[in-house]
């Protein structure tokens, strides 16, 4: 207070008149806290007031920006988590029926080799069955043609021990005939092919 006072009486005022007047108005008195009172009444009024408008412009739009915005997110979250399932069911579904095709493509190839051994064995059997067919028919063929060519033979080989005998009989007495003759033969010949195993 004194450099105050000494301030004071430097701009040219009078040091007492001021000091009288420090005197009289000091921090404490009722003046003073009713300066005070009034004052934070009306710093309280003002900042409700203040508050109230703020959060009647500002505080209301903003906290509704904010839950929309959180809305908005979470429905994104969880629209993600619905699809990221979805895509996870396609992915395991897609893999089964991978699976799935895989396993049938490896049935339907052992099928097919099954079904080319049993129709190659079916051809192979068919083949046989064929050429033996055509064995067994040449053969026989080949017995006709060779009983064919006998029987042709045993009738030439009879007509020429026929003729023969009859040449030879002729200069000998007593001719049996050319029937009797032929019999003898043919006797003869199929004594021969019973010997050889006909």
């Amino acid at each position: 207070m004194f450099s105050a006072v000494k301030l004071l009486s430097l701009a040219g005022t009078p040091v007492l008149a001021l000091a009288e007047e420090a005197e009289e108005s000091s921090l404490l008195s009722p003046d003073q806290l009713g300066h005070y009172l009034a004052t934070a009444l009306v710093t309280i009024l003002t900042l409700l007031v203040t508050y109230l408008i703020l959060k009647a412009v500002l505080f209301k739009p903003l906290i509704k920006v904010i839950k929309k915005r959180s809305e908005t997110i979470g429905g994104k979250l969880t629209s993600a988590e619905e699809k990221e399932k979805q895509a996870e069911e396609k992915l395991e579904e897609a893999t089964k029926k991978l699976d799935a095709s895989h396993e049938e493509a490896i049935q339907i190839i052992a099928d097919a080799r099954s079904q080319a051994e049993k129709q190659s064995e079916t051809i192979v059997e068919t083949a046989k069955k064929e050429a033996q067919d055509i064995r067994d028919r040449a053969e026989e063929d080949a017995k006709r043609t060779r009983k064919a060519v006998l029987e042709e033979m045993k009738d030439e080989v009879a007509d020429l021990a026929v003729s023969i005998a009859a040449r030879v009989l002729s200069n000998t007495e007593g001719k049996p005939s050319d029937s009797e003759l032929r019999e003898k033969v043919q006797q003869e010949l199929a004594s021969a092919e019973v010997k050889t195993g006909e």
